[in-house]
């Protein structure tokens, strides 16, 4: 009877104890399932007010596959106060995170890129990497500033120096800064890494220490200004904005693809703000070359001859290899850029020859 009386208290404690513990998991689960979707919407920079509608169609789907769960799912805070809440919640944990490995950083190096968004207004990304005691390295977004107002050196180097006050990171442990290339970033005086050598300078600290380095990505595009085949670009955008600038000329010439069995269905435009789509643009206007031709003809606009190919197919062929090193060049945790760069230089330096010993 005792023993009976026993297990009978035990099995009453633990549906008690399941009793507890279901709702405070239920809503744990609640509450995470609202951080994950908060999070979906804010990578993929959708309007917090999709939360509701994201809402709306997991209750859809629930009462389809899980009846049994749809309350579950009709609980889940999905509003747009919520999403801002949830979000604005995670970024303070991320930064604390952040902050809490700064702290770690045996020494750090800094990455500055000056760029221009949508409306106009400068955004000054900097990154971070740093290495511990033990060995580890970490590399992060360390702040995005908008700037308003000048982004000249000096309003860059005190963004600079509030981000590293923000996150407690000391000039002392600064061992390299690496930017976008441009006159503001390197100017001699006034440039970001003259004052941030100037400000380790008053600080007592020895300038020379840091390594300065500067994107060359942003250098091989000046260079590529300079080639002398301006004629194949001004002639390859001239065309392909004759065709897809004008509906009727770009209907066309897709019902011309189309009836061709072309590899492509229609040309790529070419940003000149972002030089790797030239390679892309270049190469498949050289595989629709013939077609394009012929397009070309019947509006009365010739625009190839054996001259202008050659210089062409050179062109793609140059944009190819250099659109490869510079994805090679990109990504984080980066290493071994001299032997990356080194490497491709014998690539290309051996098919140069060979391609003037066929001539």
């Amino acid at each position: 009877m005792r023993v009976d009386k026993v297990n009978a208290l035990r099995q009453s404690l633990e549906a008690q104890q399941a009793a507890f513990i279901r709702p405070s998991s239920d809503r744990e689960n609640i509450t995470r399932a609202s951080f994950v979707v908060s999070e979906l919407i804010a990578k993929k920079l959708k309007p917090h007010a999709e939360g509701e509608f994201v809402k709306e169609c997991l209750v859809a789907a629930a009462e389809v596959l899980a009846p049994d769960k749809v309350k579950l799912f009709q609980s889940v805070s999905l509003s747009r106060r919520t999403v801002a809440d949830r979000i604005t919640d995670m970024a303070q944990n991320i930064e604390k995170t952040l902050r809490d490995t700064a702290r770690d950083f045996e020494y750090f190096s800094l990455a500055c890129d000056e760029t221009t968004d949508i409306t106009n207004t400068a955004q000054l990304a900097i990154f971070v990497r740093g290495i511990t005691a033990n060995f580890e390295i970490k590399e992060e977004l360390l702040s995005l500033q908008a700037m308003h107002d000048t982004s000249k050196g000096e309003d860059l180097f005190s963004q600079v120096v509030v981000a590293m006050n923000n996150f407690e990171l000391p000039f002392e442990k600064l061992s390299g800064i690496a930017t976008d290339g441009a006159p503001a970033m390197v100017g001699t005086q006034k440039g970001l890494t003259a004052l941030v050598k100037k400000e380790m300078s008053r600080l007592g600290l020895d300038p020379s220490d840091i390594v300065v380095c500067h994107c060359i990505i942003h250098q091989e595009s000046l260079c590529a200004h300079s080639l002398k085949l301006n004629n194949v670009m001004k002639t390859v955008v001239s065309t392909i904005n004759f065709i897809k600038s004008r509906g009727l000329n770009n209907r066309q010439f897709k019902e011309l693809l189309s009836e061709l069995e072309s590899e492509y269905g229609d040309l790529v435009y070419h940003c000149e703000v972002r030089w790797l789509s030239r390679s892309n643009m270049l190469a498949r206007f050289y595989t629709l070359r013939e077609e394009v031709k012929h397009f070309m003809e019947m509006k009365g606009k010739p625009v190839s001859d054996g001259k202008f190919l050659s210089d062409l197919a050179f062109m793609v062929d140059i944009t190819k290899h250099l659109s490869e090193l510079n994805i090679k060049l990109q990504g984080r945790r980066l290493r071994s850029i001299r032997t990356k760069t080194s490497r491709y230089m014998n690539s290309f330096f051996l098919s140069a020859i060979r391609l003037l010993n066929t001539k």
